[in-house]
Parts: structure tokens; sequence; C-alpha cells
């Protein structure tokens, strides 16, 4: 990217200068002595500038101010910025230039170069992990870019767009971004680009952990050579690579071929934040924690956003290994700061993740489970963002399969073309000969053509029916993950009730308790875990589960409330099969937010009938009602949220398909003879004989 900005500079410096008559003689010859020495050095691939150079671009801008030429320095504004971020990443430094760029640009009709500036500006704002910014700022860039026909500088805009959407966790646009760039780079035929978008590529696979597919893409930018005769930066992140797949001696290999001494500060940096977590990886603390502390003084300095809060959590994982907590704590708490700033949600859930582990170490309890709960939701956010990074993913290799495809048949058609002018060339020939061999060849040329054309025919319409079972088969499959996804979603959350009732027995120093309701806990996990693997299963092995569930809450609230469980002859309990856990969240919500809060002893009766081909399940409690509920848990200091309702919800609908019209449970409100609440009543509506049911396949 710094090489096309090189050129935009050398290009304007050159022409616009030279359309004022107000520069001295010198200014000339020190934009001449720019534009020879960085031609040079792009012919070298070096794209660092000394201080002689800075000296030189910086010159440049004064020259603009003095002839008052305002276009001139807009883009001479722009440059610096550009020269600031690669020189030393400060990048509010950079933002501050970029954005004055824009006010000059906003006096003046000419906007050549103002691509410049926006790409600056969204590129400092990415930087700071403000995404949204950034994507808005690459957006104009892109646009003036496709105005001034530069393909070169819309590719490159839209792989920055691209890892902005990757940072951002949004990794379907960024796949979608990608694609676009290795097209518009495969029609220009420009190989350093799209080496340049395969390594992008592989930090994208990095990112949602698959591993295997980012070595391979590597592979591929370096088109055939070794690791070794890349740039440092293309090194130490292919190392990185290695040593998330635990290849340390390969690692520490690639690592080791990096003269840190030589490097600049912006890329020792990462090399230091790198090479430390090689050992932290390793568990080698002491080993690790000197590249930290060494690389949080270079962050710190150049504002760099990302690579700050990424910095701090390896410093904060390196104190809790070293058990030095006070340490840990302090790193752990700036970077959830930070990264709660941004909203950045992997760094947010690993935030909160590291403190939870450190309040849980100390014993304050509290303060662990605020943490822990802040945790478990980040980290279901994330992982249903890597699931759909994967299908995204998927999408992406099958699109490029088929522009793969497409460019050999174009190949080969191309063949075909010349074969078929070939002939022609013969022919002619020939015809000057003999008119009547001339004829036999046209018409035999003829046959061929049209058996090619037909074969060509039959092998597309093969493709196209292979693609449409392969994206079938994806589909479902995505559907399947999509369900564990739910379902996975469902045991911590059940876990956690569970072993916070334990915890309160314990802390009550209620022995006998805590120990008849662990092994009724044991008993009821050993049920979920044998059923975990499928997605229905018989209707009397949920209702053992339910059975026992209301034991164990019955002994949890000291017998507040009383149950009973009613199956009609006619329910068939060994033959009806229905989700797994589908019942019991509408059972725990009875409890918690009805029989709970009422003073006197409550009930709680559940009753499965089947009418034709469906099973109905109500649950009836005499519980306060769910407006007294309401009123309750708005006044009450901690809320218990459950997510069990929308979960369930959840998996019904995509068991059910997209036609099913019908509700899956209905809630109604009692009241008595006086109109006083008298508690709620749920009815669950399950089909019997779904074709779901019927295969009763697990899903792994």
């Amino acid at each position: 990217m710094y090489r096309w900005a090189c050129i935009i500079l050398l290009q304007f410096l050159t022409g616009a200068v030279r359309s004022q008559a107000a520069p001295a003689d010198t200014a000339w010859k020190r934009i001449d002595q720019m534009e020879g020495r960085l031609l040079n050095k792009l012919v070298q691939r070096e794209y660092w500038l000394d201080d002689t150079e800075v000296i030189v671009a910086t010159q440049a801008l004064a020259d603009a101010r003095r002839a008052g030429y305002s276009h001139g320095i807009a883009v001479a504004l722009a440059c610096e910025a550009l020269i600031v971020k690669e020189q030393s990443d400060d990048f509010l430094q950079s933002e501050k230039l970029a954005r004055e760029s824009l006010e000059w640009f906003a006096r003046t009709d000419n906007k050549n170069g103002i691509t410049l500036a926006y790409y600056g500006l969204g590129f400092a704002l990415f930087a700071q992990s403000r995404f949204d910014e950034a994507l808005r700022n690459f957006d104009q860039a892109l646009r003036y870019a496709r105005r001034a026909g530069s393909k070169v500088g819309e590719i490159m805009l839209l792989s920055f767009k691209g890892e902005a959407y990757r940072e951002r966790g949004d990794y379907g646009s960024a796949f979608d971004m990608l694609r676009q760039c290795i097209q518009q780079s495969e029609a220009l035929h420009d190989s350093s680009l799209l080496k340049m978008q395969y390594k992008t590529l592989a930090g994208m696979f990095v990112q949602i952990e698959d591993y295997g597919a980012a070595e391979n893409y590597f592979r591929q930018a370096f088109s055939g050579g070794r690791p070794e005769q890349m740039g440092p930066w293309d090194l130490s992140v292919y190392a990185e690579l290695l040593t998330r797949q635990h290849k340390y001696d390969s690692a520490l290999y690639y690592f080791d071929k990096l003269d840190s001494a030589r490097l600049q500060p912006p890329m020792l940096r990462t090399f230091l934040v790198s090479k430390g977590e090689y050992y932290l990886v390793r568990e080698e603390y002491s080993a690790a924690l000197p590249y930290f502390i060494k690389s949080l003084g270079y962050q710190r300095r150049m504002n760099d956003g990302n690579q700050l809060m990424r910095c701090l959590e390896d410093l904060s994982k390196t104190y809790v290994g070293l058990h030095q907590d006070v340490e840990a704590f302090r790193y752990a708490r700036e970077e959830l700061g930070l990264a709660t700033a941004t909203d950045a949600r992997q760094n947010i859930r690993d935030g909160s993740q590291l403190l939870y582990t450190l309040y849980d170490r100390e014993g304050r309890t509290d303060s662990a489970y605020y943490y822990y709960r802040r945790y478990i939701v980040l980290k279901d956010s994330v992982l249903n963002d890597q699931l759909k990074g994967r299908f995204g993913s998927y999408g992406f290799q099958q699109q490029i399969q088929l522009l793969n495809q497409d460019k050999q048949l174009e190949d080969a058609c191309l063949r075909q073309e010349m074969m078929v002018k070939n002939l022609l060339i013969m022919g002619i020939l020939v015809l000057l000969l003999l008119t009547g061999i001339y004829v036999w060849i046209i018409r035999l040329k003829r046959r061929n053509e049209a058996h090619r054309r037909k074969r060509a025919e039959d092998e597309l319409e093969i493709q196209r029916l292979e693609g449409e079972r392969a994206k079938a088969a994806l589909q479902q499959r995505a559907k399947e993950l999509e369900i564990q996804a739910l379902r996975s979603q469902m045991n911590p959350h059940f876990i956690f009730n569970c072993l916070n009732a334990i915890n309160r027995f314990i802390l009550g120093h209620e022995t006998e308790a805590a120990s008849d309701y662990l092994t009724k806990f044991s008993r009821l996990m050993r049920m979920i875990m044998n059923h975990s693997r499928h997605s229905y299963i018989m209707l009397a092995e949920e209702l053992e589960i339910l059975r026992l569930y209301l034991d164990m809450e019955s002994l949890r609230f000291k017998d507040a409330f009383d149950y009973l469980i009613v199956v009609e002859e006619e329910v068939d309990v060994d033959d009806i099969r229905i989700p797994p856990l589908l019942v019991q969240p509408f059972v725990e919500n009875a409890i918690w937010h009805g029989l709970m809060h009422k003073e006197e002893r409550g009930s709680l009766t559940i009753t499965m009938r089947a009418e034709e081909n469906l099973l109905t399940c109500v649950i009836r409690d005499d519980g306060v009602g769910r407006r007294r509920a309401m009123m309750l848990k708005s006044k009450s200091a901690e809320r218990h949220k459950s997510m069990g309702l929308q979960i369930t919800a959840e998996r019904m609908a995509l068991l059910t398909g997209v036609g099913e019209s019908r509700p899956f449970f209905q809630i109604e409100d009692l009241y008595d003879e006086q109109g006083d609440p008298a508690g709620t009543q749920v009815t669950l509506t399950i089909k019997i004989n779904h074709p779901a049911a019927e295969a009763a396949e697990p899903v792994i």
C-alpha cells in the first residue's frame, strides 16, 4: 500500500508544482531529488524513507504553503499523514494531518489526490479500533479511486475494508471483499497484488482458527519460494501461524531469521509481541515477560489500539502464570477498559475471562461471578461469529473454485479459437491448390466444432448439477451446526444455575443438603451427557430428567412448592420423541418467576396429553403471576437474566422449518374470582411424528 502512496506522491508533486510559477529553482531540485530516490527504492522494493527523504517531503509542503496553492497543501498534508503512519505509527498525528488535508480539499474544486487523504484517515481510525468511521472513510477513498480509474487503488482499498470487517467480526463481508480483490487482481494479471491478497486471506483464516487453510494461502503467496525469502513482516506473521499450530521448532527457526537489531520501531513492536507469544504458548512465562514489556513501551507511544490491547492481554496472562496477581489485575483492567471503549468483543471476552480467573483465585466470588457471566455471554457471541465466519469461508472457497473453473474454461475457449484460426489459414492455402479438398476440410471442421460445443455444454451442465448438490449439502450442514450451537448454549446456562445452588448450600453450611443436591446433580449431568449427542430423545427420558430437576429445585427451595406430573393414558412415553431439555426451561421459569416470590407454599402441575398428531404439555403454577414477577424483578438489585426460553424458541424454529405457522408455545395469565392474579399457564404444542424425529440422527 505504501508503494501506491509514494507513486501518487511523485505524480502530484511533479505535476502540481510544475503547474505553478511561484516555487523557486531550489524547490524543483528538492522535488527531483526526492523523485529519484523514491523511484530507486520502489525498484528495489524498499519502502522505508530515511531522514533525508522525510525532510525533502516536509520542505515540499512548506513550498506549497508559501505558494498559497490550496490543492498542493491538501495533497502534501495527505502524504505527510502517510509518512507519519509508516515511519512512527503515530496514528493520532496521522489522523490529525489527514483531517487537515480534507479541510484544504474542501477549499478547492480540484479533488485529484483526495483518495490519499481519505485512505490515510481511514487507516488511522482503523488502527485505533474505530471500525465504523474507518469503513466510511475507506468507502469515500474507494469512490474517488474508481472515479480516477485507479484499479490498483480500488483493489487495495477493498482489501483494507476486508481487514476492517475482519477486526469488527463481520467475517462474511470480509470474505466478500477479499473475493473481489482476488478476482480483480487476476483480471489485471498483477502477481504482486495477488500475493498480497493471499497473505491477507491467510490472516482471515487465522482469525477463524482454520490454520490449515491459512498455511495453504501463505504458501500460495510465496509462489513456490521459501518463507525466509519474504520480508520481516511476513516472516513474523508466518512464525505466529506456526506457533498457533504448536510447530514450535519451525516457528523458532523463522523467528531467528529476523534480525531484531535492524528492525524499525513499527515492525519491532510487532515482532516483540509475536516472539513473546511464542514463549507464552509454551508456558515459559519468565522468557516471555521481557518481550511484552519492551513492546508495550512502543505500543503506548504509537497509539495503535488493536496492538495495545493485544500486548496488555499477553502481559496479564504472563503475570497470571507467574502468580503475580497485582500486575495481572492492572493490565487486565486496562485491556478491558480499552476493549469496552472500542466495543472490541473478542478483547472484552478475553479481559473478562482474565478478571474472572484472578478474582476466583482470590476467593472474591461476587466479582468472579460478575465477570464469569460477562465472559459467558461474550464467548457465545464470538463463537457464533466464528461459526458464521467458517460458513462464509466455505462459500468463499466455493466461489474461488468456480472462478478457477471459469478461468480454465476461458483458456480452453482461447485455445480453440487459435486452433480455428490456424485451420482457416491452412484451408485458404489448400483452397488455392484443391477446391474439393478444401470443401471436405470445412465440413469436417464444422462437425468437430458441433461435437466440441455439445461436449462443452454437457460438461457445463454436469458442473452445474454438482454445484447445486454441493450447495444443498452445505446448507444442510450449516443448519445442523447452528442447531448444535444453540444446544451447546443451553447446557452451560442450565449447569451454571445448578452450580450456583450448590454454592449457596455450601456457603450456608448445609452439608447434608449440599451432598444430596450434588448427588442428584451428578445423576442429572450423566443423563444430559448421554443425550447431548442426539437431536431427539424419548418422552420417558425427558420426564425422568424433569422429575430429577424438580426434586433438585424442591430441595433447593426447602419444599416451598409441590409438583405433580400427569401423563394421560393415550400418551405413549416410550414411542414419542422430543428434543432434549425442551420442557425444563418453562418449568424453571414457573419456579423462578412465579413460585419463588410466593410467600405461602405453591404448587406446580405438568399435564401431558396427545391429540391426533400433536403432543400438548400444559405447565400450570399458582404463583404471583407475570405482572407481579416483573414488578419484583424491576425492584431487585440483582436481576436474574434467563436465556432458556429464547434459546428453546430458536431451536424449535430451526427444527420445524420456515413453513410452520403454528406458535410453539402460548402463555396465559390466571386470575381468581376476585380478579387477582392466581398464577400462569404455559401450553406447549409439539408434533409427535415430525419428519426430523423419524430419522433421530445425532448431530455431531
